[in-house]
């Protein structure tokens, strides 16, 4: 994977920067953006120290930023290899009290984003090159209270088998990966106490699962050892069936 370009969307916390990590370690040039937390990006940059990471600004939901950020990209480094789309939100709420807007807003950056990264990531991307998507277990098995984000959980994991078939013409892989709940900023904020001491609980495996779970199985992925690996969606759920 050395000297390979990858991109990685919301790369400056949680999952997405151990991803970016994991990259930056087997020697690849990463680009990752965030969304409005420059004092993180500028943390990432410092943590980091490496001239092989660029990091931008950009709204994944927003097409002119999605564009300016490929075309930023394409006369940074030509071409990319690698597309990690993993940037996401949440806004929780029950069906029936859900502002559409809100709703929206979950879908339009949870899927359209990376919908929109993968429309635009692939002119610019060479021929054997490999996407990963980063969805969620609720993706698998939905639950209350988060209809909006297992929405686009869901259809994130069947928009990957149809990037796989539709790219495999110029052998362009597409997996997607379900992470279980995964402490992290983002979503410590989305449960209470006693929902994590019970998913706890219900993990066979008796942890939780840890952003370098998740980066290592999209590293794999990406990489040539799993070259006949398309259209799959891999739950890491810790024994949870």
């Amino acid at each position: 994977m050395n000297n390979k370009v990858a991109l990685v969307t919301g790369g400056t916390s949680g999952i997405g920067k151990e991803i970016v990590k994991e990259l930056l370690d087997k020697g690849c040039k990463v680009i990752t953006c965030y969304h409005s937390n420059e004092e993180a990006a500028i943390k990432t940059k410092e943590e980091f120290n490496n001239d092989n990471l660029y990091i931008i600004k950009c709204d994944i939901s927003n097409e002119e930023d999605v564009i300016n950020m490929f075309n930023v990209v394409k006369e940074k480094y030509g071409n990319i290899d690698y597309l990690v789309n993993n940037a996401g939100t949440f806004i929780d709420n029950f069906i029936k009290d859900f502002v559409i807007e809100d709703f929206r807003k979950v879908l339009d950056i949870n899927l359209v984003g990376k919908v929109m990264c993968t429309k635009y990531a692939y002119p610019i991307m060479n021929d054997g090159g490999a996407i990963v998507n980063i969805s969620s277990h609720l993706g698998v098995v939905p639950c209350e209270e988060s209809p909006a984000y297992c929405a686009a959980a869901a259809g994130i994991i069947n928009f990957t088998k149809a990037t796989a078939l539709e790219f495999a013409e110029r052998k362009i892989r597409a997996n997607s990966i379900c992470p279980a709940f995964t402490p992290t900023p983002l979503s410590l904020r989305g449960w209470k106490q006693e929902e994590i001491d019970q998913k706890l609980k219900d993990t066979p495996l008796g942890r939780f699962a840890t952003p370098e779970d998740t980066a290592k199985l999209c590293i794999f992925l990406l990489s040539d050892d799993a070259s006949f690996i398309t259209g799959e969606n891999i739950w890491i759920n810790g024994g949870r069936l």
